[in-house]
């Protein structure tokens, strides 16, 4: 009786660390090699990520730095303060043009 209990516990828990991997393997490898691939086919490029991060430390690194110092006017176009990242990598990457059939 003891040994079916153990058996399984034993067969819940490999499968709960498969499904654990699984997820994990999925969420930051799978997913964004497959998000990738679909915005490349459809001509939108951008700066490679890095593993885990991302690219969320170079965009931290550019919104710090266009909102250190306060604004000379106001002004209601805010994308290069508040979205820096956005603005750099559409001058180095280009802009997607969408074509129309």
């Amino acid at each position: 009786m003891a040994m079916v209990v153990l058996a399984t516990l034993l067969v819940v828990f490999i499968s709960l660390l498969f499904r654990v991997a699984y997820d994990t393997i999925s969420c930051y490898w799978l997913t964004p090699r497959r998000i990738k691939k679909v915005m490349e086919k459809q001509g939108v490029r951008g700066p490679k990520p890095r593993p885990l991060t991302g690219n969320i430390m170079e965009m931290t690194s550019l919104v710090s730095k266009s909102t250190a110092k306060d604004m000379n006017h106001i002004d209601h176009d805010i994308v290069g303060r508040l979205l820096p990242h956005y603005v750099t990598w559409s001058q180095q990457y280009g802009k997607h043009i969408s074509s129309q059939s």
